[in-house]
């Protein structure tokens, strides 16, 4: 994702009213403003993902990043960083969710999850570790398989069964789409979904851009004035 940000347009009137001399300014005024306005847009954008997401990472708020403008060059861009822009991409074109390197989604079910409601780093390595914890599908016999991370109950009848993976017969301490069961579906495995399209990162720009540009301009050409030699 990016926006390639140029205000020409916006102060068109405002150069038509300029002496020769404040005129040999515009360039560098020029790239004083765009520069300050990617700031703001950056921050606009980083807004936009606090509205978007529920409790986002630091991570992900620290998407965008600045491509400063220069006097031969007048154009900044505001670009999302490649990591953040294969998941957040859906969500402004459509789309399904990035699984990024995953097989499938991590779905918690019955195990804790960090401020941000994600898993805590290596908390998958660590369940597999455990001697009464697998990975992998499970069928009931209502036709139904799941699969996922599960835990079998330390206790009833049926250890062996459990121990070899199988694991449904027995006190009953679950039920899991119908189905009783004394497996804990820790975390479960699912397909990716559709992401909606509400992050308009572009839409969000210009608005801001049609607000501030003209503003930030002029206070950038008083500054180029102010500083430049005669």
């Amino acid at each position: 994702m990016l926006v390639g940000l140029s205000i020409q347009g916006n102060i068109a009137s405002v150069k038509r009213g300029l002496s020769n001399f404040q005129a040999r300014q515009v360039p560098f005024a020029t790239s004083l403003a765009l520069n300050e306005l990617a700031k703001g847009v950056a921050a606009v954008e980083r807004g936009l993902i606090d509205e978007t997401f529920d409790s986002p990472t630091p991570f992900t708020e620290n998407a965008y990043r600045i491509e400063v403008a220069t006097r031969s060059r007048p154009i900044a861009i505001v670009r999302s960083k490649d990591i953040q822009s294969g998941y957040l991409m859906p969500y402004v074109v459509g789309g399904p969710r990035s699984l990024g390197t995953k097989r499938g989604m991590l779905v918690p079910r019955a195990v804790g999850v960090n401020k941000y409601h994600n898993l805590t780093r290596g908390k998958l390595a660590s369940l597999k570790a455990k001697p009464n914890v697998f990975i992998g599908p499970v069928t009931f016999k209502n036709g139904r398989t799941v699969n996922g991370v599960w835990q079998r109950s330390n206790h009833g009848p049926g250890e062996r069964r459990r121990q070899a993976g199988y694991g449904t017969k027995g006190r009953s301490v679950d039920k899991i789409g119908g189905a009783r069961t004394t497996l804990k579906l820790l975390i479960q495995f699912e397909d990716t979904t559709p992401a909606p399209k509400r992050l308009p990162f572009e839409a969000r720009a210009r608005q801001y851009l049609d607000r501030n540009a003209r503003a930030v301009f002029e206070a950038a050409l008083q500054r180029a004035i102010a500083t430049s030699r005669r």
